[in-house]
C-alpha cells in the first residue's frame, strides 16, 4: 500500500516549517576563535609608532599573507605582510613604513582551529587620535550568495552521510538481499551522489567562504591549491577519496548477489571495510569543527566520529526504512524491521553516552545551556532527540503488532507503522537541520573563555571635595569610571555644593595620567549634560595599571581648585 497525496502533504509542510525555522531563523555565525587581547591594545595611544601589532586568540587560527592588515590614518598599508606565530594563539606583524602620526586601522580575517572563518577591526593611535579615511568593515561569512551556497552544502552533506549510513546497515545488517530491494538501494546510492557532490562544492567554496567572499575567487585555481593544504580543505579532499572507496565497496557487495543460495550475510572483510572507512568519513567532520579543539580534543575528535555514524545508523535508517514502507511495504519483511529497532536501540545508548560528552564539552555550566544560542540550539536538538523517542517507542509496539497473525493480513499495522516511521524521519530530519546550525554556531566555551581572559571589571567610583576659595565655592564631586577597565569607558562627573544642590560651574577640566608616567595626561572631553552633571561615552584608557586623574572646577573668572584622585584599572 501507499501513502496517498492527501497524507503526504502535511509530512511535507510540518519537513519545511522545521528546516527553515531551524535553517532560516538562524543568525549569522559568530567567531569560533576570539580576539582576547592586543599590543597596541585596543584604542590605545602611544607616543611613537610601534615596530609590530602583536594580536592573541583564545586558539590557535591560521593566517594568510594577507590575514592582518595595518593601515595608517590615510588608508596605506604599513605592515610587511609576514604575519607570524608566536605560540599560545599569538601572531605578530611587522611594520615597514609606520610614520605618520594619528589613528591606525588593524584589519583581521583568518580562520579558527574548528574551520571557520574569523574577522575583527581595531584601532589605535600614535601621539593623538586623528581623522581617518579607513572604513573598517566585518564581513558576516555566512551572507552572501558564497555564505548561503556553503550553508546548503553543508546541511547537504550532512544529510547525505547520516542517510548514506543508513541505507548501508540497512543493505548490509536488515535485509537478506537488500540489493533486490530498489526502495532501499536507490536511497543510499543517491545520498552517496548528494554526499559527493556537496563535498566537492564545500570544497570549491572554502577559499571564498573564508576569505573575500566573493564568486570570482570560486575559480581561483591559486586559492583552491591554498585550500587544500589547509586542514578543513585537506580533510574535504580526503573525503572525495574515501567516497570513491565507498562506491568501490558498493560494487563489491552487488558481485555478492552471485552467492551460493542460503549465504545472504555479508562477509567479515565488508563489514570492516566498510566500518573502517566509515569512521573515516566521519572523522572528516570531527578532525574539522568544534572536535577538534578545546579541552580534550584527542578523545573529543573519535567520540564525534562514533557520534556522527550513530546518528546515521539511527536517523537515516530511519529515513530509509520511511521511505521502504511508503514505497513498498509489502515487500519489507517483519525481521527486517525487527532487526532495525535492536540496532536503533544500540545506536540510541552510543548517541546517548556521546552526545553527554559532547554538551560539556562544549556548554560547560548550566547557564550557557539558555543563555547562549549554541545551548539554545543543544537544547532544541534535544528535544528533537526526545521527540524521535517517543515516536520510536509507538513504531516498536507497532512492529510487534505486525509481527502476530493479522485476519487481513497485517495491512492494518503496516499501514500505521508507515505513519509512525514517517513522523520519526521528519523529525529526523529536523535534528540534522539543528546538527547544522550547532557546526556553524559559537560553542558556548568560547564567549566564557574570552570573558575569563579579559578579567573582571569593577566600575570605579571616586569622591573628591574642593574649595575654590570664592563665594559658593565649597562642596564635592562624583567621579564615575564606568566599566572600570582598559578600553572604551563612561565618565560621568557630579558637582555637589555644601547644601547638597547640583553646583553648575562654569567649566570643569579632566585628565587622565599613568602613574608609571608613560601615558599621559590624556584629556578626558567630558560635556555638560545637565545641571551639575558632565560625562563622556566611549573615551578609551589604552592600559591595566595605577592612573591619576586630575579634576579642575573653575565656578568664577578667578576661582579655581584642582583636585587629584587614584584608582586601579585591572
Amino acid at each position: 500500500m501507499t501513502i496517498t497525496a492527501p497524507r503526504r502533504r502535511p509530512w511535507v509542510i510540518a519537513l519545511l516549517a522545521g528546516v527553515g525555522l531551524l535553517l532560516g531563523g538562524a543568525s549569522p555565525a559568530a567567531a569560533h576563535a576570539v580576539l582576547t587581547d592586543s599590543a597596541p591594545t585596543r584604542g590605545a595611544v602611544v607616543a611613537e609608532p610601534p615596530s609590530q601589532v602583536d594580536l592573541e586568540f583564545s586558539e590557535a587560527v591560521s593566517v594568510s599573507p594577507d590575514a592582518i592588515r595595518v593601515l595608517d590614518p590615510s588608508g596605506r598599508r604599513v605592515d610587511d605582510g609576514r604575519p607570524s606565530a608566536k605560540g599560545d594563539g599569538s601572531y605578530a606583524v611587522g611594520l615597514s613604513d609606520a610614520t605618520a602620526r594619528g589613528t591606525y586601522t588593524v584589519t583581521y580575517q583568518v580562520e579558527s582551529a574548528d574551520s571557520h572563518p574569523v574577522g575583527g577591526a581595531f584601532t589605535f593611535s600614535v601621539g593623538e587620535p586623528s581623522a581617518t579615511s579607513v572604513v573598517p568593515t566585518v564581513r558576516d561569512p555566512d551572507t552572501g550568495w558564497v555564505g548561503r551556497s556553503y550553508t546548503a552544502a553543508r546541511f547537504g552533506a550532512y544529510t547525505g552521510m547520516i542517510i548514506m549510513t543508513g541505507g548501508i546497515l540497512m543493505l548490509l545488517l536488515c535485509l537478506p538481499r537488500g540489493e533486490e530491494h530498489p526502495a532501499v538501494r536507490r536511497p543510499t546510492a543517491w545520498a552517496w551522489g548528494l554526499l559527493w557532490v556537496c563535498t566537492l562544492a564545500l570544497l570549491l567554496l572554502r577559499g571564498a567562504y573564508v576569505s573575500s567572499g566573493r564568486v570570482a575567487d570560486i575559480t581561483d585555481v591559486a586559492r583552491l591549491a591554498d585550500t587544500v593544504r589547509t586542514k578543513a580543505g585537506g580533510l574535504l579532499a580526503l573525503r572525495l577519496a574515501l567516497l570513491t572507496c565507498c562506491a568501490v565497496l558498493w560494487r563489491y557487495r552487488r558481485r555478492g548477489r552471485q552467492a551460493p543460495p542460503g549465504r545472504h550475510r555479508p562477509s567479515r572483510g565488508l563489514l570492516a571495510g566498510t566500518a573502517l572507512v566509515g569512521m573515516g568519513l566521519a572523522w572528516t567532520w570531527a578532525g574539522a569543527e568544534h572536535a577538534s579543539t578545546g579541552p580534550q580534543p584527542y578523545l573529543a575528535m573519535p567520540v564525534d566520529a562514533v557520534h556522527l555514524v550513530a546518528a546515521g545508523a539511527w536517523v537515516g535508517g530511519l529515513l530509509v526504512l520511511a521511505g521502504a514502507l511508503i514505497r513498498a511495504g509489502d515487500e519489507v519483511s517483519t525481521e527486517a524491521v525487527t532487526r532495525f529497532s535492536r540496532i536503533a536501540f544500540i545506536s540510541v545508548c552510543v548517541l546517548a553516552v556521546t552526545g553527554l560528552y559532547q554538551s560539556w564539552r562544549q556548554v560547560g555550566s548550566l547557564s550557557a545551556l539558555v543563555d547562549t544560542r549554541f545551548g539554545q540550539l543543544l537544547l532544541l536538538k534535544a528535544a528533537g532527540v526526545g521527540l524521535l523517542l517517543c515516536l520510536g517507542q509507538v513504531s516498536r509496539r507497532w512492529t510487534k503488532r505486525l509481527a502476530r497473525p493479522q485476519a487481513d493480513g497485517g495491512r492494518a499495522p503496516l499501514r500505521a507503522l508507515r505513519r509512525w516511521v514517517s513522523a520519526e524521519a521528519v523529525v529526523g530530519l529536523c535534528v540534522i537541520a539543528a546538527t547544522t546550525a550547532l557546526a556553524a554556531t559559537q560553542p558556548a566555551r568560547t564567549p566564557s573563555a574570552a570573558v575569563a581572559h579579559e578579567g573582571t571589571s569593577a566600575t570605579v567610583s571616586l569622591e573628591a571635595d574642593f574649595d575654590t576659595g570664592g563665594p559658593k565655592g565649597e562642596g564635592s564631586a562624583d567621579i564615575v569610571v564606568d566599566p572600570g577597565r582598559r578600553g572604551p569607558n563612561a565618565v560621568h562627573v557630579t558637582l555637589t555644593a555644601q547644601d547638597g544642590t547640583p553646583l553648575d560651574a562654569p567649566e570643569i577640566q579632566a585628565s587622565l595620567t599613568s602613574r608609571s608616567g608613560s601615558i599621559g595626561p590624556l584629556p578626558v572631553p567630558v560635556e555638560r549634560v545637565s545641571a551639575g552633571h558632565w560625562s563622556v561615552s566611549g573615551f578609551q584608557v589604552p592600559v591595566a595599571g595605577s592612573w591619576d586623574l586630575s579634576l579642575t572646577v573653575r565656578t568664577s573668572d578667578f576661582d579655581q581648585a584642582t583636585v587629584r584622585e587614584s584608582f586601579e584599572i585591572p
